[in-house]
């Protein structure tokens, strides 16, 4: 298996200038942050109660101390430049396959009209992976959230979870999903922009591959010049366990072990940058920087 490893050479390869990145709080109550002459908002979907045994190999005495169920929380952010407003990832929405099971999630569209965003609003949606909680919010109904908004998803992903057969050649737990994923994807295919893993999407904004959650995982930089920012989707999915015990899995990884190669060298990375990231399941907000904890690591809330 080829191993994603990070380093600040392919980081910088990718087209994003080097250096560490400064959150200086702007205005809507700690929410808003300016990312060098970007605007960043922070926003919240809710959050999910989830088992804590989907944390593959945590021992009994960890899974004690997150709770069981482990409250998740679900995070989402948009960045205002230029004429640009672009969205990274877009919550759960309300497809009967997220309200039948959660009902503690679904308020990012609230959370977008408190800080003055319309739907109709937002250029651009940059999607780390298709699993529901982050692209359910892209139709309601059958009708395109964002209509105005070009979706940036990579080929892989996207391939990968509406290949022919795949809703009934799934594995049993999985095909309700897959079946939800492939409905969604027909209403939003007209706006949708494949791209390969690596790409620059303009106004500083760009994606790099972070496999193994699921085959096109990817992450978001957002270039503000003399800083940065990185959305990293669910290469971490709890600050008590993915930072501590970067080898400990997830139950919804698709391939476990290029999950945890992936996490190691992203945090590597960022901790050897001074870079900030931006998690999903990160307590809300979500931002914080990484220290190196010997063969770990520890994250450091903003």
């Amino acid at each position: 298996m080829e191993k994603t490893v990070w380093t600040r050479r392919g980081f910088m390869k990718a087209g994003i200038a080097g250096s560490a990145l400064v959150l200086a709080p702007k205005a809507m109550a700690a929410t808003s942050f300016g990312v060098g002459d970007k605007e960043l908002i922070a926003l919240s979907d809710g959050y999910f109660d989830m088992p804590a045994s989907m944390f593959l190999g945590t021992p009994e005495t960890l899974q004690a101390d997150i709770g069981d169920p482990a409250r998740i929380a679900a995070n989402t952010y948009a960045c205002r430049t230029g004429s640009r407003t672009i969205l990274f990832d877009a919550g759960a929405g309300t497809s009967d396959f997220i309200t039948g099971a959660f009902t503690t999630v679904s308020n990012l569209p609230a959370d977008l009209a408190s800080a003055g965003i319309a739907p109709e609003e937002v250029t651009d949606i940059v999607i780390t992976h298709m699993h529901p909680d982050h692209v359910g919010g892209l139709a309601v109904g059958n009708q395109q959230a964002f209509p105005n908004a070009r979706i940036h998803i990579a080929a892989a992903e996207w391939n990968f979870w509406n290949a022919n057969g795949f809703a009934t050649g799934a594995p049993e737990p999985m095909r309700s999903m897959v079946a939800n994923v492939q409905a969604l994807s027909s209403v939003i295919e007209s706006n949708i922009m494949l791209h390969a893993g690596s790409a620059d999407l303009g106004d500083g904004v760009s994606v790099m591959p972070a496999p193994g959650h699921t085959p096109g995982h990817s992450a978001i930089v957002l270039d503000g010049g003399r800083e940065q920012f990185v959305v990293v989707g669910d290469l971490t999915v709890h600050e008590a366990v993915h930072f501590a015990n970067p080898t400990y899995g997830w139950a919804l990884d698709v391939d476990g072990e290029q999950a945890v190669a992936t996490r190691i060298s992203m945090l590597d990375m960022i901790a050897t940058d001074g870079l900030i990231m931006g998690a999903a399941h990160v307590t809300k907000p979500g931002l914080g920087r990484v220290e190196r904890d010997g063969s770990s690591f520890r994250f450091l809330p903003v």
